[in-house]
């Protein structure tokens, strides 16, 4: 009996549809749904479109202009990284494995959030565990029933609650040690050498930027003892007048801890040069977390504490002022659905991780979360209004309902929502009108889903939250987020068909529709048939086992 599965090796037929579509020389583009790949090749003459027919994993063929569409009988997410691993892809340094261009050149800002994304991939796991925990202890020590919340209802609870909460601040900080590691991982350093400078770099004996910028004391005057945490602190490292150097933690420091992260591993690589092994092991290795301690907190810690402390004071003041609020936060919803096609959305992203690091709340999930169910939305909506299209629903219903429960909007944004256009415009009115009611009212939220299920995470109160300054209406947060949901899920689905009776939309939908979902000749999409595919494909994966 087998414990573990044996990683596999590369299909030979996955590497026979490469070469018979002309290698990535002659492919531009790649996307796939839930049932299809599409493959935009450069010359559709010297594609053997009759080879790749009689291919053992491609059920149909479909050949649109430059545009190859192969119905697969594998696992399609499978097949889409074994086929990108073929044309020389690297899956990992792939933001979006949704939607691949292949001969793209990108510019600076387009690298910038590509690198966001792939440096973010390895700590995916990590963000889904922080944010559950984060979940668990909003619903025990925060979230009010009667009055009272769970941690104060007994010994027991306030037991639990105090742990949750240690476990939930640990878990932040956990965040900060990762990133370096992340940065060694992507560029094939030593990921140990990544952990020990994301250590060294938070360590306990040292303070966060809140800390200094609360301290009460001039900008970089931190030489007299302070308080942190209610315990006497001494900031500097030294008796200088001014107190350089301080002791500054990069504990939710994300843009410094990047940077510091990829001098240490270009430094690595520079060491790893040195011919003699027993100098470059005695010496060269702990040279580069040495030099990463002393450069990052003699040069890049004060000023990594001026941006983040920027970032965080700027994305506050915008998201929560009084009079900025509803300026920034409507135009910010109205490009939401843009940001996630652009990638752009990966350096919010962040921000809102770092935002929550530091303030333990965050004023920008609640808008995400209006994003991600307008997504979904408008995906409902247009498989609604187009149900006669078999081919569409196998796409678009497993991608709304992951979009509402999960929050991922990449699968129905990307296999459907933006091919026709309008759907996006929806999603950009619906947002914008449950960003303006989240605004108003006051909500704020945790780390966690930003989904329907987005409940588990909100803040009752805002006030209770310091530096944030704001004040829910009446009701709670509960009940403004569940009618900003209401007006997102409403404004996004007639928007949607509203849009879709429109006579440009009506041509280019019809279109689309006969060019990348219509039925294949000679295969049969019925619950039946599909069902007795897959026994056959379960067989012949047990016999390939077997032999």
């Amino acid at each position: 009996m087998k414990l573990f599965s044996e990683k596999n090796n590369i299909d030979s037929n996955v590497k026979n549809i490469a070469e018979h579509l002309g290698n990535v020389e002659n492919i531009d583009h790649i996307s796939h749904c839930s049932t299809r790949m599409r493959i935009k090749v450069k010359d559709i003459s010297i594609v053997k479109i009759e080879e790749i027919k009689t291919n053992e994993l491609v059920k149909g063929v479909v050949v649109n202009g430059n545009l190859v569409q192969l119905v697969i009988k594998k696992n399609i997410e499978s097949f889409n990284k074994e086929f990108l691993t073929t044309l020389g892809i690297s899956i990992k340094r792939v933001p979006n494995l949704f939607d691949v261009k292949v001969t793209i050149k990108k510019g600076f800002f387009k690298s910038l959030t590509d690198g966001i994304g792939v440096l973010v991939m390895p700590i995916i796991p990590y963000l889904i565990t922080l944010s559950i925990i984060s979940t668990i202890d909003n619903i025990i020590n925060n979230i009010e029933v009667n009055g009272s919340t769970i941690a104060k209802t007994g010994e027991f609870a306030k037991t639990l609650g105090n742990l949750t909460t240690s476990l939930q601040k640990a878990l932040a900080l956990a965040f900060s040690i990762l990133i370096p590691w992340s940065i060694f991982k992507l560029m094939k350093g030593s990921e140990s050498i990544g952990i020990s400078i994301g250590v060294v770099l938070c360590a306990k004996d040292m303070a966060s930027t809140n800390d200094f910028m609360g301290s009460g004391r001039p900008l970089f005057e931190w030489a007299k003892t302070g308080e942190v945490g209610g315990k006497d602190f001494d900031w500097s490292f030294s008796n200088l007048a001014n107190g350089y150097p301080w002791k500054i933690s990069y504990e939710g420091q994300i843009l410094p801890l990047v940077l510091i992260g990829f001098m240490a591993v270009y430094l690595e690589r520079l060491v790893r040069k040195i011919k003699w092994g027993v100098v470059k092991e005695i010496f060269g290795m702990p040279m580069v977390t040495l030099l990463s301690f002393f450069v990052g907190e003699l040069l890049l810690a004060p000023i990594g504490m001026l941006l983040t402390y920027g970032m965080n004071i700027a994305v506050l003041w915008a998201t929560t002022h009084e009079i900025a609020k509803y300026i920034f936060n409507p135009l910010f919803a109205i490009m939401l659905p843009w940001l996630v096609v652009t990638g752009f959305i990966q350096i919010f992203v962040v921000v809102a991780l770092q935002q929550f690091m530091t303030y333990n709340a965050t004023s920008i999930n609640p808008m995400f979360t209006q994003l991600n169910v307008a997504v979904a939305t408008s995906v409902l909506a247009f498989s609604i209004i187009n149900r006669q299209n078999k081919e569409l629903q196998k796409t678009a219903v497993p991608s709304y309902l992951i979009a509402f429960v999960g929050g991922s909007t990449e699968p129905a944004l990307f296999g459907v929502a933006l091919r026709f256009l309008f759907p996006v415009i929806a999603v950009s009115i619906g947002t914008t009108v449950g960003v303006i009611i989240t605004t108003a009212s006051g909500v704020l939220t945790t780390m966690g889903p930003c989904s329907l299920l987005v409940f588990l995470t909100i803040i009752p109160q805002a006030s209770v939250v310091d530096k944030f300054n704001m004040t829910t209406w009446a009701g709670t947060g509960f009940l403004w987020m569940a009618i900003a949901l209401v007006a997102t899920i409403t404004t996004t689905f007639f928007a949607t068909i509203l849009l879709s009776r429109l006579k440009y939309f009506k041509n280019t939908t019809k279109q689309i529709l006969d060019r990348d979902f219509s039925s294949i000749p000679g295969v049969e999409f019925s619950t039946k048939k599909n069902k007795i595919v897959k026994k056959e494909i379960k067989k012949e994966e047990i016999n390939n086992e077997k032999n």
